[in-house]
């Protein structure tokens, strides 16, 4: 299962901190998506609830979803968060 670090957690609950309107169900969700280059990667997301089939990481703070298509490719992967110049940058890597 996806690990996340207490930097990607804090980082998440400091960005659905700052959305006055967010429910208390919204998390990070991670699908599959189209990176710049035109070639397979990910999204990361903020979603009001997970999607159907969705594997749900709880633990320290904000949810994150993970969406079922890529929720095998995601099992020995760390996600990361680190702030730079007031931008929050997310990671994964290998456990």
């Amino acid at each position: 299962m996806l690990t996340i670090t207490q930097n990607a957690a804090e980082a998440l609950d400091s960005i659905l901190a700052s959305i006055a309107d967010a429910p208390e169900t919204a998390g990070l969700r991670i699908a599959p998506g189209t990176g710049e280059n035109g070639q397979p990667g990910l999204t990361l997301q903020l979603a009001a609830e997970p999607a159907p089939g969705d594997q749900i990481v709880a633990g320290q703070g904000v949810p994150v979803f993970v969406d079922a298509g890529v929720a095998e490719e995601l099992d020995d992967k760390v996600l990361d968060a680190q702030v730079e110049g007031g931008q929050i940058g997310f990671t994964l890597a290998q456990a």
